[in-house]
């Protein structure tokens, strides 16, 4: 049982590196993005809506870091099943989970706007 024990708590901690490395991946897109398209102009476009553009794609990182430290947080549960870890893991997922369903809706709403060119 030490064993699987173990290994679910290597398991966790790889896919928490996982999701971190998704969340530095995004920010640092964003952040070239971001500098090159304050440098130069992005053929006539507005800087709100490269702007809007570049939330949009940093936000899909951040919802997909979300899916995999949520995962993670599951698998971490299910090694350290104290009832004060579950109610942590219980806070964290609810968190996580309203941070990514407000945030997925914003880059659809987002989305919707660009393509009907507003």
């Amino acid at each position: 049982m030490e064993h699987l024990t173990s290994a679910l708590q290597t398991i966790s901690l790889g896919i928490d590196l996982v999701g971190i490395g998704i969340l530095l991946t995004g920010f640092i897109k964003g952040l070239i993005l971001y500098v090159k398209s304050e440098f130069r102009q992005q053929g006539g476009k507005s800087g709100i809506r490269l702007i809007q553009e570049l939330r949009c794609k940093v936000g899909l990182y951040i919802l997909l870091a979300l899916d995999f430290l949520i995962a993670s947080d599951i698998i971490h549960s299910t090694v350290h099943t104290e009832l004060n870890e579950l109610y942590e893991l219980g806070v964290i997922v609810v968190l996580r989970t309203a941070i990514g369903y407000f945030l997925g809706k914003e880059i659809q709403e987002i989305q919707d706007e660009s393509l009907s060119g507003a």
